[in-house]
């Protein structure tokens, strides 16, 4: 197989039915025009509304927890309980970094806030508080960005009928800014995915490969901006792959 051969049996093409997305940021966002099936959370003046939850539990969600069990949350209420995929590229960074400074002093590291960091913390928390027995998937930021949450799902709907995805990002502390991209805000977003051909918009996505690094994103990451401004087709350059999108009308 020649290399140029190679290169498109890797090409991939991915189709869902988006049954329902959920959208909260720590800054207002303007409620203007968005993809179909899916709502903006109160700003809540900064502070994502857990209410649900129980005072105690509530103390002890990180801003970043608090932002996606709400998001979370949200999706399950509408759709019931389902497999979830979650994914950061960071994750509790704040957490991680205050340990790292405590170490490098020569401190000792509070077991209560290493378990709160670990990269699946905030997924577990979410299928606690949801009393969710069904399987989560916590996925950390690489070649792939966001999308993998894509493949991941993708792979899950061939056993399960839908999939709920939850993105979530807070900004860096600033010992990392002059070397990653950071988020200014605090967001995080919810999406319950179903097999294509069912009511609802139809979301088409295509992965092509690509050589050369990803292109840096400004903000909230390309693909959550067009939601929120209900542009519905685009692409963008990750490490591996340029990603592809498109959201079409009900089937």
């Amino acid at each position: 197989m020649t290399e140029s051969m190679a290169e498109s049996v890797r090409e991939c093409r991915f189709a869902f039915t988006l049954k329902h997305w959920c959208f909260w940021q720590s800054a207002p966002h303007p409620q203007t025009k968005i993809w179909p099936n899916g709502e903006i959370l109160p700003h809540n003046q900064g502070k994502a509304d857990v209410g649900f939850l129980p005072a105690m539990q509530r103390r002890r969600l990180s801003p970043l927890a608090r932002a996606a069990c709400a998001v979370a949350w949200r999706s399950r209420s509408e759709n019931g309980d389902m497999p979830s995929v979650f994914f950061s590229s960071h994750g509790e960074s704040q957490y991680y970094f205050e340990m790292l400074d405590e170490l490098a002093n020569g401190e000792h590291v509070s077991p209560s806030r290493f378990s709160q960091c670990v990269h699946n913390a905030i997924a577990g928390l979410s299928s606690f508080h949801s009393a969710s027995y069904l399987p989560y998937v916590a996925l950390a930021g690489g070649t792939e960005g966001l999308y993998s949450t894509f493949l991941e799902a993708g792979g899950m709907l061939l056993d399960v009928p839908q999939v709920l995805l939850v993105c979530y990002e807070q900004p860096l502390p600033e010992a990392y800014l002059p070397y990653l991209p950071g988020s200014p805000t605090t967001w995080a977003l919810a999406m319950t995915l179903a097999r294509p051909g069912g009511a609802g918009p139809q979301l088409q996505l295509t992965r092509e490969p690509a050589h050369g690094p990803a292109l840096p994103e400004n903000g909230l990451p390309n693909f959550v901006q067009a939601i929120l401004s209900g542009r519905q087709s685009g692409s963008c350059r990750q490490d591996r792959a340029n990603w592809h999108w498109r959201l079409d009308d009900d089937s």
